[in-house]
């Protein structure tokens, strides 16, 4: 047992140690950007990627800064008890779903209200289980499928659901997110739920509601 909880301590610092050493090359990243868009004369869709460049490295640096900050151990989640700064739901899909149809050919809509939507979600962790759900439902839906978002206010919830035209749960190739499983636990602890059902389209539904 011993032996164990070494292990897990070891791998836990080199874990951190890699996210420290992250934090440098993000930077640049995000520097090297910002300095080509000052180029004079430069065309609209150049600057247009360097600023999707640049919000996907901001992205990254908010992962690693909260992984580096994360306790090992979190407290449970009191409702009224706020641990995580707020995150605009429309904002944040908005951006996930820019970048999908970047790589992905499909058709993905999204119906939103107005205005910004805030959950009490950490938005570099919203991201991250937007983009799984997302990418789930690309792959699902195939390069000529579609994909409906929809978000909605629900009395004291905000519910995002997701909902593909592909074959259903357990037909669609594996990927690199963060899996269901991940994305569930991730929900759950921010005091949300999740739900999985048929869809309308003949593929899955995804439903997560967060405060």
């Amino acid at each position: 047992m011993t032996i164990e909880v070494e292990n897990r301590a070891d791998t836990v610092q080199q874990l951190r140690e890699t996210f420290h050493d992250m934090r440098q090359p993000v930077a640049i990243v995000m520097a090297l950007a910002a300095a080509a868009l000052t180029v004079e004369d430069l065309p609209a869709t150049a600057q247009h990627r360097l600023k999707q460049i640049i919000e996907q490295a901001e992205w990254q640096s908010d992962m690693i800064h909260n992984c580096l900050t994360t306790q090992q151990q979190e407290e449970p989640y009191e409702i009224g008890k706020p641990r995580r700064d707020l995150a605009d739901m429309v904002q944040v899909v908005g951006d996930v779903i820019e970048a999908e149809r970047l790589t992905w050919p499909g058709d993905m809509k999204l119906a939103a209200p107005e205005g910004p939507v805030w959950c009490m979600v950490d938005p570099g962790l919203l991201r991250r289980v937007v983009s799984n759900v997302l990418d789930n439902a690309a792959r699902a839906a195939g390069p000529t499928g579609t994909v409906c978002v929809e978000i909605q206010r629900c009395d004291d919830a905000i519910m995002l659901a997701v909902e593909d035209s592909g074959p259903g749960f357990g037909e669609i190739p594996s990927g690199a997110g963060l899996g269901l499983t991940a994305v569930t636990r991730n929900v759950i602890k921010h005091g949300g739920r999740i739900e999985y059902s048929g869809g309308a389209r003949g593929g899955a539904r995804v439903s997560l509601w967060f405060p």
